[in-house]
């Protein structure tokens, strides 16, 4: 299991919101991947998919009211997205019984984390310059 930290906030009450719940479902699948739960590992994926499309709208949002070209890291969300479809499709074909499934659930948060702190970092930069509820 991973821990939110304060770490991980890139400075704004909106995209730091989305960041926790994201981080609170990938912890789930953890859970359900170590738990071979295949009926709630679907349902926490399919909750997963759909946060990430619901946080990518909202950080759009944001980046573009602060002028914030967006492109590169438009592609670095379809990347996210493209690996926990890859991630899902591995786990479920299998079953849940593919003997790197702890790997899976480190590669997910990883990836997850490495999204909110490094790809991040551009708009996190920019958003130090607004207040924590900047919400265009």
């Amino acid at each position: 299991m991973s821990i939110w930290t304060g770490e991980l906030s890139v400075g704004n009450r909106v995209i730091d919101t989305e960041h926790k719940k994201l981080h609170d479902m990938a912890n789930r699948l953890m859970h359900s991947i170590a738990a071979r739960n295949v009926a709630v590992l679907s349902e926490v994926f399919e909750q997963l998919e759909n946060g990430l499309c619901a946080y990518f709208s909202a950080e759009e949002h944001i980046a573009q009211a602060v002028n914030l070209d967006f492109a590169r890291h438009r592609l670095e969300h379809q990347r996210l997205l493209n690996e926990v479809q890859r991630i899902k499709s591995e786990l479920m074909a299998s079953n849940c019984a593919c003997p790197e499934d702890g790997n899976y659930a480190r590669c997910l948060m990883g990836c997850l984390i490495k999204h909110i702190k490094e790809e991040g970092y551009p708009l996190k930069i920019v958003l130090n310059t607004h207040l924590y509820d900047f919400n265009p």
